[in-house]
């Protein structure tokens, strides 16, 4: 049990994740990590365990022709490979991520696209 992500593009994908994380220092209850890089065809977990309908989890990604997957939610996130609380690296480049709503205990978003913008539809 899981959220993970497929990728149906042509390209990897490189994907960031935000998510609820009580060892965060009080006032950010939140963690990010990234970067996985997702083959076409291939299927990441980025987060194991169940998954609670208490919590919403973020996702971002971004391929190198410039298709982005995100919407309203942002943080900054590093160029190199991170895990940490959302707090730090605040100079960090802003990505946007969707929501995912945790209504399930195994969910797989899958990224599709095409002309220079992204679309997520869920599995």
């Amino acid at each position: 049990m899981a959220l993970m992500v497929h990728n149906k593009y042509y390209q990897d994908v490189y994907v960031a994740i935000l998510y609820p994380n009580s060892n965060c220092q009080p006032g950010s209850r939140w963690a990010k990590q990234g970067w996985w890089r997702v083959s076409p065809g291939q299927t990441v977990t980025l987060v194991g365990g169940d998954l609670s309908p208490e919590y919403m989890y973020y996702v971002h990604g971004h391929a190198v022709d410039g298709t982005s997957w995100g919407d309203d939610t942002s943080d900054t996130c590093p160029h190199q490979a991170f895990n940490m609380c959302s707090t730090e690296a605040r100079d960090a480049p802003l990505r946007q991520f969707f929501e995912v709503y945790s209504n399930q205990p195994n969910k797989t978003v899958s990224f599709v696209g095409g002309g220079g913008s992204g679309s997520v539809p869920f599995d």
